[in-house]
C-alpha cells in the first residue's frame, strides 16, 4: 500500500508528459496571496507542485535601494518577516519581489515589468499562472496593473520575437498551459455583506477548489501579515464565522485543446 501511495503521489506531482507540475502566483503586494489563494498555495505545494511566488511591490520596511521605483528582483529570503512567515506557512518553494514601494508601481513602464515576469515564466516554466483579475479584488490600482502585464506575460513568454535578450543568459521560450484569475463570486460577497469588494457573476467562476483541508495553513498566513485586506479576512472569519474552505477561479486563457466549463483542479487537463 505504501508504494502505491507513493507513485500515486509522483503522478500528482508530474504531468501528463512527464513535466514537473509548477504554479506561479502573481501578485501586486505582499499581503495579497494571504487574502485570496493562500489555500491554493498550500494545496498545491502539499501535492508536491513546485508553488513560486512573485509580488511586484516589496513592504515598506523591506530591504531595498531606497528610491521604492527599481525592477530589481529579491529573494524572499531577504524579505520582511511577515513574507517569510507567510511563505513557510502555505509551503511556497520559492518566492521573490520586484524593489517597488507601494503606490509606486504606476511609476514603472508596464513593459519593463512584463519583461521582468516573462524571464521568471522562461525560468521557472509554470504549466498554470494565477493573479487577480482586471479589477483586483479591492479595485486597487496596483491589482489592475499586474493583472494586465500577468496576462501579457503569459502570452508573451512562448513568443520567440518578445524579449529576446532573454536568449542570450540561456533561457528559452516557454508558453504556460493555463491561466486563472483569483476571483469571489457575487453571491458570496452578498452572502458575507461586505462592501468594497470586487466581485464577479457566478457563472464566470469555472473552477472552485476545496481547501477545507489547508484552513490551518490559511489562518497561518493571514496573522502573519499585517495588512487591511488581512483584518478584513480575519473579521470574517473570527467574528461573522465565515467558512474559507473554497477558493475561486476563472479559467482566462488556456492552450489545452479542451476548455472544461466547471473544474476542481487548477491542474485539469495537465494530469
Amino acid at each position: 500500500m505504501a508504494r502505491l501511495n507513493v507513485a500515486s503521489s509522483a503522478l500528482r506531482e508530474h504531468s501528463l508528459n512527464g513535466e514537473k507540475l509548477a504554479l506561479l502566483a502573481v501578485f501586486a503586494h505582499p499581503e495579497d496571496e494571504s487574502f485570496g489563494p493562500a489555500g491554493t498555495l498550500a494545496k498545491y505545494a502539499s501535492e508536491g507542485v513546485q508553488v513560486s511566488l512573485v509580488t511586484t511591490t516589496r513592504a515598506a520596511r523591506a530591504p531595498g535601494n531606497g528610491d521604492g521605483a527599481q525592477l530589481n528582483i529579491i529573494p524572499h529570503t531577504h524579505g520582511p518577516r511577515d513574507r517569510l512567515c507567510s511563505c513557510r506557512t502555505t509551503g511556497i518553494r520559492r518566492a521573490c519581489y520586484f524593489d517597488v514601494l507601494p503606490g509606486n508601481l504606476d511609476k514603472i513602464d508596464p513593459l519593463v515589468i512584463e519583461d521582468q515576469l516573462v524571464r521568471l515564466i522562461r525560468e521557472l516554466e509554470p504549466q498554470v499562472i494565477i493573479t487577480f483579475g482586471s479589477d483586483g479584488i479591492s479595485g486597487d490600482i496596483e491589482h489592475q496593473i499586474v493583472s494586465r502585464v500577468a496576462t501579457a506575460a503569459f502570452h508573451s513568454a512562448g513568443d520567440p520575437t518578445k524579449f529576446p535578450h532573454h536568449f542570450r543568459e540561456g533561457l528559452g521560450t516557454y508558453a504556460p498551459q493555463k491561466l486563472y484569475y483569483c476571483v469571489l463570486p457575487q453571491s458570496m460577497v452578498e452572502r458575507w455583506g461586505i462592501e468594497g469588494v470586487m466581485a464577479v457573476p457566478d457563472k464566470n467562476i469555472t473552477t472552485i477548489l476545496d481547501v477545507s483541508a489547508h484552513t490551518n495553513a490559511i489562518s497561518k498566513a493571514l496573522y502573519c501579515q499585517r495588512s487591511d485586506s488581512s483584518d478584513m479576512v480575519r473579521w470574517l472569519t473570527k467574528e461573522r464565522h465565515a467558512q474559507w474552505d473554497s477558493e475561486y477561479y476563472s479559467l482566462v486563457a488556456t492552450r489545452l485543446n479542451k476548455k472544461p466549463r466547471r473544474e476542481k483542479d487548477l491542474f485539469a487537463g495537465l494530469r
